[in-house]
């Protein structure tokens, strides 16, 4: 395990290699033969036949005659094979960070040892002055496990949304790299995006009901000026667009403009799901423009999702108030924004992604 503190676009991360090692394995099996065993045997009659004839003369005449019978037995024999070989697997030792805020709360990581950076993880309790309490997430490299464990109270300031611990792919508009390990090839120009598709494990394990809270990604479609120039804030004129698979006593920010239908997996089943939409046309804390794409009458708190991307922010280009087509797609996102408003200044809940994937060119 390699562990190099750096920085990239004002972000302090953890850069966690898993180097892969190799080990030769022999075994011996044993499988059971059965095969047909056929034998045919011959068997000789001799018969002595004596005519009498009307002359009072007769006639003795000897017969031989040969018959064949053929007899079929099953048999079974137990064979071993001694199967010498050497197998490859990759093991390791058990690798695991933590992640604290305010100490150490992002990482980038590299998950299979090849030097190029796939994925990054962090706290990111973005509206969030003071607190008292825990605020963390368990990475373990070997499980792809990713385990937040919030419980704090006395927030301030209570907000709807105070936080948004997450991994993602891609890199936000302030960020100065890019994590592109799994070859989804951000950034994308909205005009020529190819298909993808990500799917994740995600469990909500514990949470105070009264708190706001979903499960959402995030994602940002950008202009040229912005894409081609990392560290650059985005502002007035760029687009966030989120995509809730949950929500608890929450709802997105701006106004209802339409519902949508959307493919996606759920559990392996594969199924037409209604989105509502939102959009609050500039935001207050930044000017861009914000699309969410809302669960209309369902939701996954525990379970297996899969969709493909590049479908929302198709459906995002028929409600943005301008035209996105020259723009370009940066990241996408998937963490939980939780918020104090209606929980007393107080947050608390656990959960784990894991089985994270994102498949380049497939499409669901």
């Amino acid at each position: 395990i390699v562990l190099v503190i750096g920085f990239a676009g004002g972000y302090m991360y953890s850069s966690i290699t898993s180097q892969p090692t190799t080990k030769t394995i022999t075994f011996t099996t044993s499988v059971e033969h059965r095969y047909t065993e056929t034998e045919t045997v011959a068997l000789t009659s001799i018969e002595t036949l004596t005519t009498f004839l009307p002359t009072e003369l007769s006639v003795t005449q000897t017969v031989t005659q040969t018959f064949y019978s053929t007899f079929t037995k099953e048999m079974a024999t137990t064979i071993t094979y001694s199967m010498v070989g050497t197998v490859t697997k990759t093991v390791g030792q058990t690798a695991q960070i933590v992640l604290s805020y305010p100490s150490k709360s992002s990482a980038e990581l590299d998950l299979n040892g090849d030097g190029v950076t796939d994925l990054f993880a962090e706290v990111n309790p973005w509206n969030l002055r003071s607190y008292r309490g825990v605020q963390q997430m368990i990475i373990d490299l070997i499980k792809r496990e990713f385990r937040t464990e919030i419980n704090i109270t006395d927030v301030n300031p209570r907000q709807w949304t105070n936080g948004y611990p997450e991994i993602y792919i891609g890199r936000k508009p302030w960020g100065g790299r890019y994590a592109n390990g799994f070859g989804v090839p951000f950034p994308m120009k909205v005009s020529n995006m190819t298909p993808f598709t990500i799917s994740f494990y995600i469990c909500v394990e514990r949470i105070d009901p009264s708190m706001p809270f979903n499960i959402a990604a995030d994602a940002w479609i950008v202009r040229e000026s912005v894409a081609l120039n990392p560290a650059t804030a985005p502002a007035k004129g760029d687009v966030e667009i989120m995509v809730w698979v949950y929500r608890q006593n929450l709802s997105p920010a701006g106004r209802k403009v339409g519902e949508v239908t959307i493919p996606i997996v759920i559990n392996g089943a594969r199924t037409n799901a209604t989105f509502e939409v939102w959009r609050e046309d500039s935001v207050s804390w930044g000017g861009w423009q914000y699309i969410a794409f809302a669960p209309k009458g369902w939701g996954v708190k525990c379970g297996q999702v899969a969709y493909d991307p590049t479908l929302f922010v198709q459906a995002a280009k028929n409600y943005a108030t301008f035209n996105i087509t020259d723009y370009y797609l940066l990241d996408w996102e998937i963490g939980t924004e939780w918020g104090t408003m209606s929980s007393n200044g107080a947050a608390m809940f656990e959960w784990v992604i894991r089985d994270f994937v994102a498949v380049p060119g497939a499409t669901i």
